[in-house]
């Protein structure tokens, strides 16, 4: 029996509430950014690195885990029917070519959803170590915070205030100090398990090709070229301008007023962002022009995804049928063409 994968929409919750985290986080660290730098402004960059939902990411991995459940069932049931064809139904050398072939069918149903199982795993602990470090760089930036905002009081509206105020920002910056040696240790952490996640899958993948090409199902890899070649251009130019807008000395602009702008666009993005997550959760659905040509500016995602279908058209599913057209419905697909009227 195949195993039961988890419901995505139980991560729903966890989704919806991880969508204000990482923003708060941006919004909670401008402030002392500005007030004490130094350390504050390194912490910033690394929550400015760290903008996502986990909870998406999790909800993502369990479609996948879906996607494998369904393809082992198929492979049960169609091992069911052929364990039900008895060789006294049919023999002869068209029931061998046969059995050859449906081994193949069931090698390839097998591979595809181990490697379904094992993207769903991946990317359900990326999400997972995600969701314990947003949480500690929003304790963080909301600690900096009240401490940055304490200091601006003390210093401009209390007597002896500057003196005070000094004190305050010693312990701040001692503070942010041994809280950036902790977020680098644990977003080392992160990124060894994304990466060593991530290479498994690119080997898994190969071994997959492998695996279904020696079973029959050999793919022209000009027929993926496009939606490939695609893919890795927009995620790398926007992974590659993302980081260059990132504050700090190896941003596109380290020092002066861009610089400052730099920095405040960190805020800025988590407000945007947080703003986004309250009109999502009052309609999802709602509207944005600009989202649906793949470009969200506050974020630094100016590569807009207009290409999308032209590049995967390759990407198509192929028909079974002699009339070359595709099933509308699985119900439909498990009919045949026989089956249809």
């Amino acid at each position: 029996m195949a195993y039961q994968a988890p419901d995505p929409a139980q991560f729903d919750t966890m989704k919806e509430g991880y969508a204000y985290l990482a923003p708060a986080a941006a919004v909670a660290i401008t402030l002392p950014a500005f007030v004490f730098g130094g350390p504050c402004a390194k912490i910033a960059k690394i929550i400015y690195l760290r903008q996502c939902n986990p909870g998406e990411i999790v909800q993502g991995g369990a479609m996948w885990l879906q996607v494998a459940q369904q393809f082992d069932l198929a492979r049960e049931a169609f091992q069911a029917r052929l364990d039900a064809l008895t060789p006294d139904q049919w023999t002869g050398q068209d029931r061998d070519a046969f059995n050859e072939k449906a081994q193949q069918i069931l090698t390839q149903l097998s591979a595809i959803s181990a490697f379904a199982l094992h993207l769903g795993v991946s990317m359900t602990m990326i999400g997972f170590t995600l969701a314990i470090l947003i949480p500690i760089l929003v304790a963080v930036a909301t600690v900096l915070f009240a401490m940055a905002a304490t200091v601006l009081i003390v210093r401009n509206f209390v007597p002896a205030g500057p003196i005070m105020a000094l004190a305050w920002r010693t312990q701040a910056t001692v503070f942010a100090t041994t809280s950036l040696a902790g977020l680098k240790t644990l977003e080392k952490v992160v990124d060894g398990v994304s990466v060593a996640l991530a290479g498994f899958i690119g080997a898994n993948m190969t071994v997959t090709w492998v695996n279904m090409a020696a079973a029959g199902n050999i793919i022209n890899p000009l027929n993926t070229l496009g939606s490939t070649v695609y893919s890795l251009a927009q995620g790398l130019l926007n992974l590659a301008f993302v980081h260059l807008m990132a504050p700090g000395k190896k941003c596109l602009f380290p020092n002066g007023i861009p610089a400052k702008i730099l920095l405040g666009g960190v805020g800025v993005q988590g407000g945007y962002s947080f703003s986004n997550a309250i009109v999502d959760s009052a309609d999802e659905n709602a509207p944005n022009k600009m989202k649906e040509e793949g470009i969200d500016a506050l974020t630094y995602d100016f590569f807009p995804s207009k290409w999308d279908d032209t590049a995967r058209s390759g990407d198509a599913p192929h028909s079974w049928r002699n009339d070359g057209s595709i099933p509308e419905s699985e119900e439909d697909g498990a009919q045949g063409t026989a089956g249809r009227s």
